[in-house]
């Protein structure tokens, strides 16, 4: 069983792991799973993270203690269920200089061309871990450890929208303009969080993301074809991608 702890007065927390890998994220996207198949009452709402659940209930509908039997009881048929299938979702990139703010120093910092930048950042195929910082932000893991780079010693006072950062080990997308302080490198015209449609989230944790290199041209195509509603972003499900 993996432990249950309290998590202040309405909220208690499983903790899955105390590694990051997929395989630990995996089980906490098996459970999230399971509580959306069968739903405990009192329970309003789960927030997965990298290697943990947190659960908010009320307590005025279910107790610490009845609350902890039907998660345990969730837990005992943890092998029983099928891992969520994977989508697979291409994004593309422009990496054009006027895009790419800190592409010249992350050259100069591992002594790189842009075309091998490029290369380095597209080839992976990213594991979306968990959803945060920012409505439709995602925590994204397989960064090649070449381009590992630090944070900006003095963070931006604004990053523009769908703008391709790599801070660390991580390289991600700013869904919304904001301050940040991750090296740009180019920059995305699909809107990752987008209040028109239904589901305003385009990414979910568990998702696999591969970037697609474009030029300026089809970046302004499909910034259009955004804006006017008709872009479809590529999406399929690929049982060999699950990595749950």
């Amino acid at each position: 069983m993996y432990p249950i702890q309290l998590y202040g007065d309405r909220g208690v927390r499983i903790q899955f792991g105390n590694t990051i890998d997929r395989q630990v994220n995996g089980n906490v996207h098996r459970f999230a799973s399971l509580l959306e198949k069968y739903p405990v009452k009192g329970v309003e709402e789960w927030i997965p993270a990298y290697t943990s659940l947190t659960i908010y209930y009320n307590p005025m509908e279910i107790t610490y203690t009845a609350l902890e039997k039907e998660l345990n009881q969730l837990q005992k048929i943890m092998g029983e269920i099928d891992a969520p299938v994977s989508r697979k979702i291409t994004i593309p990139v422009c990496y054009e200089k006027e895009f790419a703010l800190d592409i010249e120093d992350v050259a100069a910092y591992h002594q790189l061309s842009f075309q091998e930048i490029i290369r380095l950042h597209t080839e992976p195929h990213y594991y979306v871990y968990m959803m945060g910082f920012m409505p439709g932000f995602p925590y994204l893991g397989g960064l090649s450890e070449k381009l590992v780079m630090p944070r900006l010693k003095n963070p931006r006072s604004v990053v523009e929208q769908g703008a391709v950062g790599i801070a660390d080990q991580q390289t991600g997308i700013y869904p919304l303009q904001s301050p940040g302080g991750w090296r740009i490198i180019g920059k995305t015209p699909v809107r990752l969080y987008d209040v028109r449609k239904e589901e305003a989230v385009l990414l979910r944790a568990g998702d696999i993301l591969q970037f697609e290199p474009i030029n300026l041209e089809t970046y302004f195509k499909i910034e259009e074809a955004v804006q006017n509603g008709s872009y479809q972003p590529k999406i399929c499900r690929e049982k060999g991608d699950n990595p749950l």
